[in-house]
């Protein structure tokens, strides 16, 4: 069955649902038979009740009045949604025949409608003349219409709607209003609403976890509030860049509180002067990932086995730690000037072939749909998922579309050979995002922590000799092949070494871990967390594996090692009989080994055997844990002086302002 629908409200419909839980004219409100009578035209005379009976089914102001004001009576009810609703309820047991309509409407200063499914504010609310406070929130409103708000309101708390609209809030607004919440909605400009010219006596702003990403805009824009005191844009995409805090200080020389902090005199010292530094406040964002060390990988199986390995295929294996992160800035503007060269390039290519009469052009454009870029920084290559979106579409805003698809690249530590020692990978990267409504959805969502091993067979390369003489093995033409020479093991020695050739890198990923970002968006600059991290299913560690070779199928590493030397021994090559005389000798030589003694027998019975594997694995102590220690830092500048880039940082944007013109 389907699950009703809450249907749409208005916003004085939901104070009149609200109003009518404090049961006004109901007990022990109310004049109802309940009540003692204070009519002095009744008379009373002497036979109408016994003394004994008289006031029984009656009750006294001072218990009614304690049926209100009890926490622990059953007739109390929710008070929070108004500061003056306890009061009315309480005069409905003192006074009820003051209780009408006006005197309801009169009574309010205070209003709270919270996750009410309010869509829309009516003109009803003007029924409350001395309204000074209305909250509506955690409810669906997108616009605000302030000619059905009281001119008397002097707090006005919109928090956690759909709003992404402030042209008809502003159209005839409170003139008195000195709070306005605006924060959990879908803003993504102020243009030229939220000034002096229509709130003049603003306090207090809240524009937190909004969508606001243009710092210095927004700030002229609040300049001209002229008694802006207290401000909090905590949450938005701006609040991300280095400079936010300095440059918001510096340029609101008034102000007393930003997100919810005081402003010392020491730090409107420190950023004196960064309100005239505009040009190095960017609409960007600069992190930083440190991760030092890994612990818990398993050994490789290799070394686990007490078998002799084969010389060949030689196997390789290192270990690293691979996290996803949003596209470096300067990586993405190489790889777009590299890809504007290309296009270059395949215009003039199709130009002269056209000119040459071959208009099929150049087939070099395989790749262009997934370029790779190569950072310089980490030297990791790291590919591009989806096509950005265009911002010039007007379909792409807050209100009609959920979070864009986030484009995450790889970004990895080197990778290290197993040592007993532990891993230390001591790596570090600098990212510069530029896009950061992005940015602020990534750290929604946390960072991806994977550790994964690579694993590389290396096997000599096949010559032309060699492919022959296995051919003239199997065809048996190589049999009157010369001795080698006696010197042999004084050339083997100036023979060059031999060259292998690499197979593809086997990817296993031994564990993943998901770390929360979400405390940037709250005013964190740091995050250092040591992280456990789950095992893929699938995945075995060493000694399973070296288990599982040891008890799968009947040939051992052993056998198949014998076999290869016995079919590449000249003695394998040979007829059947040899081979059979061979296998007697082998035979006869492990008879004497394989004996084993009467109690050995006995106490190795199929049973027993099982047994003794189990307790052997119950006693071995769990693996432990695969961790990695791992470092996020969100920049922030703490004076002004740091505003100013360093010569390196200088000639890098050079050279990127170049590349962009070229």
């Amino acid at each position: 069955m389907m699950m009703p629908v809450a249907s749409r409200t208005d916003a004085f419909t939901a104070f009149q649902s609200q109003l009518r839980t404090l049961c006004l004219n109901e007990f022990p409100c109310g004049s109802g038979s309940w009540r003692t009578s204070t009519e002095k035209n009744v008379s009373d005379t002497r036979f109408t009740v016994t003394l004994k009976d008289y006031g029984a089914n009656k009750e006294q102001e001072e218990a009614l009045e304690e049926f209100v004001t009890s926490k622990f009576s059953p007739y109390s009810v929710d008070y929070s949604w108004s500061d003056e609703a306890k009061g009315l309820r309480e005069i409905a047991v003192k006074s009820p025949w003051l209780i009408t309509e006006d005197f309801i409407h009169n009574h309010f200063k205070t209003l709270r409608i919270v996750d009410k499914n309010v869509h829309h504010l009516d003109t009803g609310l003007l029924k409350l003349p001395y309204l000074e406070e209305l909250t509506v929130t955690a409810n669906h409103l997108t616009t605000v219409h302030s000619q059905n708000i009281p001119k008397t309101v002097k707090v006005l708390e919109l928090v956690a709607n759909k709003i992404d609209d402030l042209e008809q809030l502003c159209e005839d607004p409170p003139p008195e209003l000195q709070h306005l919440g605006l924060g959990l909605n879908n803003i993504s400009a102020l243009h030229d609403y939220i000034t002096g010219a229509y709130w003049p006596c603003l306090l207090s702003l809240d524009l937190s976890h909004n969508n606001l990403c243009d710092l210095i805009e927004i700030i002229n824009k609040l300049s001209s509030l002229p008694k802006l005191r207290n401000l909090v844009l905590l949450g938005n995409p701006l609040a991300l860049i280095p400079g936010y805090r300095g440059f918001t200080i510096d340029s609101l020389r008034k102000l007393d509180i930003l997100d919810d902090l005081m402003i010392s005199a020491d730090e409107k010292h420190h950023f004196k002067g960064l309100a005239r530094r505009k040009e190095y406040v960017l609409d960007e964002a600069k992190m930083t990932v440190k991760i030092s060390a890994a612990t818990g990988i398993p050994p490789p199986p290799e070394m686990l086995s007490t078998e002799e390995v084969p010389l060949y295929p030689v196997t390789t294996r290192t270990y690293y730690v691979e996290f996803k992160f949003l596209e470096d800035f300067q990586s993405k503007t190489r790889a777009e000037s590299d890809n504007k060269k290309e296009q270059e390039k395949d215009k003039d290519q199709e130009k002269d072939a056209v000119a040459n009469g071959n208009p099929a052009g150049g087939d070099d454009g395989g790749d262009k749909e997934n370029p790779v870029t190569i950072t310089e920084e980490s030297s990791d290559v790291t590919s591009t998922c989806s096509p950005q979106p265009d911002p010039k579409d007007p379909t792409l805003t807050p209100s009609h579309t959920p979070p864009p698809t986030l484009k995450l690249v790889p970004y990895r530590t080197k990778g290290i050979h197993w040592t007993e020692a532990g891993f230390q990978f001591q790596y570090s990267q600098d990212i510069v995002i530029d896009d950061l409504p992005a940015l602020k959805e990534y750290f929604k969502k946390g960072m991806e922590l994977s550790i994964k091993e690579d694993k590389i067979l290396s096997r000599p390369a096949e010559t032309e000799e060699s492919t022959e003489e296995s051919k003239g093995g199997k065809d048996g033409k190589g049999k009157d092949k010369p001795p080698p020479p006696t010197g042999d093991k004084k050339k083997k020695k100036k023979e060059p070494e031999v060259e292998l050739v690499h197979s593809p890198p086997e990817v296993s990923v031994l564990g993943t871990y998901t770390l929360e970002l979400a405390e940037f968006i709250e005013g964190e600059y740091m995050i250092d967390e040591t992280c456990t991290c789950k095992g893929q299913e699938g995945t075995t560690t060493g000694e399973e594996e070296v288990l599982k070779e040891e008890d799968d199928g009947t040939d051992s590493k052993k056998d198949k090692k014998k076999k290869k030397e016995r079919s590449d021994s000249p003695k394998g090559k040979k007829g059947k009989g040899d081979g059979k005389e061979s296998k007697e000798g082998k035979d006869k030589g492990k008879k004497p080994a394989s004996k084993p003694d009467k109690k050995e027998s006995k106490a190795k019975r199929p049973g027993s055997g099982k047994s003794q594997h189990s307790d052997e694995e119950e006693e071995k102590p769990p693996p432990p844990p695969l961790t990695v220690s791992i470092s996020v830092e969100l920049h922030h500048w703490k004076t002004a002086q740091e505003s100013i880039p360093s010569q390196t940082v200088m000639e890098k944007m050079a050279l990127l302002e170049e590349t962009i013109h070229e």
